[in-house]
């Protein structure tokens, strides 16, 4: 089973972000705490972290107790869903499209722009930017 979660010193922002994504994937969502990824990660396969890193945004999936995929978040634009929910992910970013399916279900949309977009309860959408130079996770 998949996890999303934040970092230790989550902010509103973060927050919302993590459990939105967490609903769109249908997976579980955990505010952090101090529990250590250590934790988290014996207990799930596949996880994902939410933080704020020096200004910026990161998404961190992991596997097997190992992050294999970063995207640094430049731009997170909230929206209103007017059509009907979609579950999964919709993304421009052929790499991570490529990586996420074990955890859920992922459309790619090639664009130039590299972004990321999920629906969120209550009629809540969100589409995050992806900074062009992205890190990918040793």
């Amino acid at each position: 089973m998949t996890l999303v979660t934040t970092s230790r010193r989550s902010t509103p922002l973060i927050r919302s972000i993590a459990k939105d994504l967490a609903f769109a994937m249908e997976c579980s969502y955990i505010s952090r705490g101090k529990r250590g990824l250590r934790d988290i990660a014996d207990e799930h396969e596949y996880f994902i972290v939410v933080e704020q890193h020096k200004g910026d945004i990161c998404l961190v999936l992991y596997h097997e107790h190992a992050p294999v995929l970063c995207r640094i978040i430049t731009e997170c634009e909230p929206g209103i869903r007017e059509q009907g929910l979609c579950r999964g992910i919709v993304t421009s970013d052929k790499v991570l499209a490529e990586t996420l399916p074990p955890c859920c279900r992922v459309q790619y949309k090639p664009e130039k722009n590299l972004y990321v977009s999920f629906d969120g309860p209550q009629k809540r959408s969100m589409r995050l930017i992806i900074s062009p130079g992205e890190i990918h996770a040793a």
